[in-house]
């Protein structure tokens, strides 16, 4: 247990530079402490030209700051010592977790944990409210979500045991395949199927129905099963154990149809979800979780944030030295702690054997994974494990990303750059099978290059004019590589900046606002729709003080991100062009288990209806009151 803690106050300032910190280390240990140092990591950082008192500042870099005790400050146990800043780089605190997330003392050879306190605001009068999540009502007793296109059932009994009396090796292998699923999401839970006997008997049949669609029959003991393809047959295998696991979980609530039909099929062909694992580190375990609750929820794309400024998270055989080096941080690190890992040692990363056991497990599930690596910002792990792909003579701290990483961008001027991407891209081609390769090309600080005179040189001979333009110089030469691999590009928005790159075959994720998807579109790119403002999982629910997220989009409840519709004022020969939807989980503000159901459910549920579901099938009373008994991390 720690013995030191740290807590903040935040002054309720309305403007950046009036902002001020106050924080106040107690020293609960039996001896007295001297000349020695407090670090921690808070997304409110300060400003270069932030005013210190009580303090020294003896290192800042990205969310890390790390202040000195005056030499003369001597802390007797049980004592406290008050310092902090004035002015700050970013956004003002609106949430609790809007100061130190976690802290480390480092007292001569000793490197300590310092348990951190929620930021507080002291003239704070009025807290708003937290997160409205109503208990829902069902218009039929069935659970079932995403809500299906269409339901015409009339008579309903208790929880059945399905069985099949005849059947396909495919059929059967379905069927063994969800409830496999099932069993791993609610191990407790009664099975859903069996092969020899049961109540209700499944007929099935392959019909003229198109993909992943299918559509049910109830009729008394017998229930017909009609599917296009293996797809719809599994979206048909999991409807029919949702509604038996509900009238079973259930039966105050639920209930399973005796009468009538289910036709159903997807609204858009990519219902994807993300997570990001450099940040906060899920394990093998939890992503194949997170793969199974999307399987549930009839989502088929996983997006796989594999490496960022915090973390290089896949094991890569020509270059050893992005996991030895870039997949951990700490104080004994080349990277320093971020977000909530400060005092220790912290990351890990994915073999190669690892995340083709993934990639499995989710084709198992009709899952695709589409790898992430971010370049050519969001690369400081990367320029700290192979230094050389730095410009020497490029200003030091000459740009700096959102986050606070400075001069974090791979330089496109680098002939090794290139020799880089081509080895890396050719391992990861290799791992995943998707058409796909996500290359980020988000946040590229402006002014990034601006200062290395090789990429100077590059801009004058090609006839760039800026850093947008450089970017989109190197994302075509990458588009090259990846094609040379068999893959298409995708990417954020900030892909089509600059001049963009081929349209054909490339796929754009719209993250920053609603009126990209049109924007895109009428550029010609196929587009997914995942504006922070409503599928940003992090994004904070309410405006309550004590509601953790972030906020740079807004706040989105539960509701806004239910009500979304993706396709919205897209012109309807456009519309072809939006391939679907994608929930976000960045991990930034989620270093918890608790903090990432709360976070991410109910509005992950909330996602994956909206990739599935006709708007004019959608009921909010209904999806809250089903939402609530779906799985979570």
């Amino acid at each position: 247990m720690s013995l030191y803690r740290l807590e903040a106050e935040f002054n309720g300032a309305t403007t950046r530079e009036d902002t001020r910190f106050t924080y106040t280390f107690y020293n609960g240990s039996a001896q007295p402490l001297t000349g020695f140092r407090v670090g921690f990591s808070s997304m409110t950082r300060m400003a270069d030209e932030a005013v210190v008192f009580g303090a020294k500042l003896s290192k800042a870099y990205a969310n890390y700051h790390e202040f000195a005790a005056p030499d003369a400050l001597v802390v007797p146990a049980g004592g406290s010592w008050t310092f902090g800043f004035e002015s700050i780089e970013h956004h003002i605190p609106s949430h609790r977790l809007d100061g130190p997330k976690s802290a480390v003392l480092f007292n001569g050879d000793d490197v300590l944990e310092v348990q951190v306190g929620d930021l507080i605001c002291k003239d704070l009068k009025d807290t708003g409210p937290l997160r409205d999540y109503p208990q829902g009502q069902l218009d039929l007793p069935l659970m079932l979500q995403p809500w299906p296109s269409e339901v015409k059932v009339d008579a309903f009994c208790a929880a059945p045991r399905l069985f099949v009396p005849d059947a396909t090796a495919a059929e059967r292998g379905a069927m063994m395949r969800v409830a496999g699923l099932h069993a791993r999401l609610y191990p407790e839970a009664r099975e859903i199927f069996r092969l020899d006997d049961g109540d209700m008997a499944l007929q099935f049949a392959q019909g003229d129905v198109a993909k992943e669609a299918y559509e049910l029959s109830f009729e008394g003991k017998i229930i017909r099963v009609t599917y296009g393809d293996e797809l719809g047959l599994f979206y048909a295998l999991v409807t029919l154990a949702q509604l038996v696991h509900g009238a079973s979980h259930a039966p105050e609530t639920f209930q399973f149809p005796t009468s009538g039909t289910i036709s159903d099929a997807p609204r858009f062909g990519w219902r994807g979800g993300h997570l990001d694992v450099s940040r906060h580190f899920y394990t093998k375990d939890e992503v194949t979780r997170l793969i199974d609750i999307m399987a549930w929820a009839k989502m088929n794309v996983f997006q796989w944030h594999l490496t960022d400024d915090e973390g290089w998270r896949i094991e890569i055989q020509a270059y050893p030295e992005l996991t030895d080096i870039g997949s951990v941080r700490g104080p004994d690190c080349a990277m320093v702690g971020q977000y909530a890992h400060n005092a220790k040692r912290y990351g890990g990363y994915y073999t190669q054997v690892e995340a083709r056991a993934v990639v499995a497990h989710a084709a198992d599930l009709h899952i695709d994974i589409v790898p992430e690596i971010d370049i050519p910002g969001h690369c400081a792990a990367v320029l700290l494990a192979l230094p050389y792909l730095v410009d020497p003579d490029e200003q030091v701290n000459s740009s700096k990303s959102v986050q606070g990483y400075p001069n974090n961008a791979l330089n496109p001027a680098i002939p090794e750059t290139y020799e880089f991407i081509e080895k890396v891209m050719t391992e990861i081609a290799d791992i995943f099978p998707s058409p796909y390769i996500h290359v980020g090309a988000d946040e590229v600080a402006e002014g990034s290059w601006m200062t290395s005179p090789k990429a100077q040189g590059l801009r004058q001979s090609e006839g760039l004019a800026g850093t947008p333009e450089i970017q989109a110089y190197f994302l075509r030469r990458v588009q090259k590589i990846l094609r040379n691999n068999g893959k298409n590009l995708a990417g954020w928005d900030e892909v089509s900046h600059g001049g963009g790159v081929d349209q054909e075959g490339t796929l754009l994720i719209a993250w920053q606002n609603p009126d990209l998807v049109p924007a895109l579109t009428a550029q010609g790119y196929r587009v997914v729709a995942s504006p922070g403002q409503a599928y940003y999982m992090d994004m904070v629910q309410s405006t309550g003080w004590d509601e953790p997220g972030a906020q740079w989009a807004g706040v989105v409840p539960p509701k806004q991100s239910y009500d979304f519709d993706p396709e919205g004022d897209l012109p309807a020969a456009d519309r072809g062009a939006l391939a679907g939807v994608q929930a976000c989980i960045w991990t930034e503000h989620i270093f918890t288990r608790g903090l990432f159901n709360h976070l991410v459910f109910p509005r992950f549920y909330a996602v994956a209806e909206g990739g599935w579901t006709p708007m004019s099938q959608k009921s909010w009373p209904r999806f809250c009151a089903i939402s609530r008994h779906m799985p979570q991390l």
